[in-house]
């Protein structure tokens, strides 16, 4: 039998905006559930609640008897084997082909040999039609065929729960039909519980063992199909046959002025039970699907003795509507900057403690690594070079101006080495590595591939956080040396060839007052200004808003946040330097 979802008194609300509150039901272990609801009503949401992905303001989840709200984060990814997810788009991690997503699940999470991976995987796509298209990445398929490989992946652990979120959408009615069946055929085989979000009213209508409906923030009515579908609730009948007239309109503002027009008794008219304006309950109750083997499925035989022993009553919201409104107050701006400072440092310990942690994606590392010095070191000499020269000149003028000439080549490397490389590094890092890098991890997020692989039980911090942030400390590290180099021959040059300065007093200056630790102290700037970038970055690439515009407004933030980030611990770190480590000869 499959798992246990147990919901009690579960409240959501995004800032002023209440999605759904005190919504109790439970999913019977098993069985198909069908939850429906006009645009808006939060029910992705509420499939992303369950997996413990949005954290709700009050209520429980239970899985299994565990409580997904208030549980800790290694339990929940533990939890998050027992389910699997078809999101809406598919979530397919693009850099993948189709095969290679498949069989994700069983590589991260089973012993089993490449040879019987394979034998499953291509099971599971040919079970959903899409036997020869394994060697395609998503960007080449369809979203339909995107959908299909995401039920794919979705089956190939065998789980205990499956969340299903609008199953019909890219695909074609006929296509919409097998899936409704390929989705009863998998429930007679594993008796998985079995959730699904879905605007279809025919799936609806011949697909579950039992629906449920959201509306105007509240679970309005759950229960039993034979009972739900030849229910007279107004809400509940408009939405079922697709009727104009009713108390759902365009909007949720005008629900809410309409509702009270058609709270009023039922008139049985000749065409059947009828509402105020029009909405009728449905008279014939819809013949449901069946197993193509024409075994019986297992639920739907414990279903019907549910039912019949009065074991599955029907919930009707009661029709007290003052709480409806309900919103959560709009926090200030200092809290929410004092929450977002909050959460930047929590993914920062979580980034270091999960680098310590097995297995190590060497490879993303490496790969990452790469790809920021290939985005960065030309930037970063181009810089580099009137930097040098810049910091040259100012200062060659002003030691002539003091008569320390002798000084000019001390005084020009030490400003390179401790001050311009390190922050020029991380400049270039933060404006062309982190930026690329928030962007990824943006799309990633609004496709829904972050919570595919929370969902997979992969700790995205550890697979994709802590190889980005190790790849820009790796680069800031590599660069600055790089960048320091280039600034102190720029120097040199210009002022050699254009102040007229001694080749040979340049030098001498630098090293009779330099010291070692001079040298050090770049190398660990460029370590905490790389960390900083890598960590801004991967935290705005992680909380991106939805949609393209969402991507590049975390961009543009990630650059400033890390930009004001640099100079303030560039000036904590070189004021603690200099009050430390005394120079040499004082």
């Amino acid at each position: 039998m499959g798992g246990s979802v147990e919901v009690r008194g579960l409240t959501k609300t995004f800032g002023r905006q209440n999605i759904w509150h005190d919504v109790t039901l439970t999913l019977p272990p098993g069985e198909i559930t069908a939850l429906l609801g006009p645009s808006g009503t939060g029910k992705s949401v509420f499939l992303k609640s369950l997996m413990g992905i949005v954290d709700p303001e009050r209520g429980e989840v239970l899985i299994d008897g565990v409580d997904m709200v208030s549980v800790k984060e290694a339990h929940r990814l533990e939890l998050r084997k027992k389910f699997g997810v078809l999101f809406q788009d598919g979530a397919l991690f693009g850099s993948m082909n189709v095969y290679d997503n498949v069989a994700f699940p069983l590589r991260e999470h089973t012993r089993m040999s490449e040879d019987e991976i394979r034998q499953v995987v291509l099971d599971r796509l040919d079970m959903v039609g899409l036997l020869g298209t394994e060697h395609k990445v998503p960007g080449e398929i369809s979203g339909g065929m995107k959908k299909r490989a995401g039920l794919a992946r979705a089956l190939v652990t065998d789980p205990e729960i499956i969340l299903i979120d609008e199953p019909d959408s890219g695909l074609d009615p006929v296509r919409t039909s097998n899936l409704a069946q390929l989705l009863v055929d998998v429930n007679t085989a594993t008796d998985a519980t079995m959730l699904v979000v879905t605007h279809n009213i025919e799936l609806a209508r011949t697909l579950p063992d039992n629906l449920g409906m959201l509306y105007r923030r509240e679970l309005v009515m759950f229960g039993p199909r034979e009972e739900f579908l030849l229910t007279d609730h107004p809400v509940v009948s408009q939405f079922m046959s697709g009727d104009p007239e009713g108390p759902i309109g365009m909007s949720e503002e005008n629900d809410h002025r309409t509702i009270d027009l058609f709270d009023e008794p039922v008139d049985y008219g000749p065409g059947g039970p009828i509402r105020g304006g029009g909405a009728r309950a449905i008279e014939v109750l819809p013949r449901q699907l069946e197993p193509r083997s024409g075994v019986a499925r297992p639920s739907s035989v414990r279903h019907r003795e549910r039912v019949s022993a009065g074991n599955a009553p029907l919930y009707v919201a009661d029709d007290d509507d003052t709480h409806r409104a309900e919103a959560n107050p709009t926090s200030g701006a200092v809290t929410r900057s004092l929450t977002a400072t909050g959460d930047v440092f929590a993914l920062a310990l979580d980034a270091t403690r999960a680098t310590f942690r097995r297995p190590f994606a060497a490879r993303e590392t490496l790969e990452q690594f790469w790809f920021v010095v290939s985005v960065s070191w030309i930037p970063a000499i181009l810089v580099a070079i009137p930097f040098g020269a810049v910091i040259a000149l100012q200062l060659g003028t002003l030691t002539v101006q003091v008569g320390a000439q002798s000084f000019t080549g001390a005084a020009s490397v030490l400003a390179v080495v401790q001050q311009a490389a390190p922050i020029v590094t991380s400049l270039v890092i933060a404006g062309a590595g982190g930026a690329a890098i928030c962007a990824d991890l943006g799309s990633r997020r609004i496709r829904d591939e972050i919570d595919a692989m929370r969902v997979i039980g992969v700790d995205p911090v550890q697979r994709l956080v802590v190889p980005r942030v190790l790849a820009c400390i790796g680069a800031a590290v590599l660069l600055n040396g790089l960048v320091s180099v280039v600034g102190v021959v720029g120097g040199y040059v210009f002022n050699v060839m254009v102040q007229g300065g001694t080749p040979g007093a340049y030098l001498a200056s630098f090293t009779a007052l330099a010291q070692i630790s001079d040298l050090w102290v770049g190398e660990l700037k460029a370590v905490i200004f790389g960390f900083i970038a890598g960590i801004v970055a991967c935290h705005r690439g992680l909380n991106t808003a939805p949609g393209p515009k969402g991507v590049g407004d975390a961009v543009n933030q990630s650059v400033v946040i890390t930009f004001l980030l640099l100079f303030f611990v560039n000036f904590v770190v070189t004021t603690l330097y200099l009050q430390l480590v005394p120079g040499k000869g004082a």
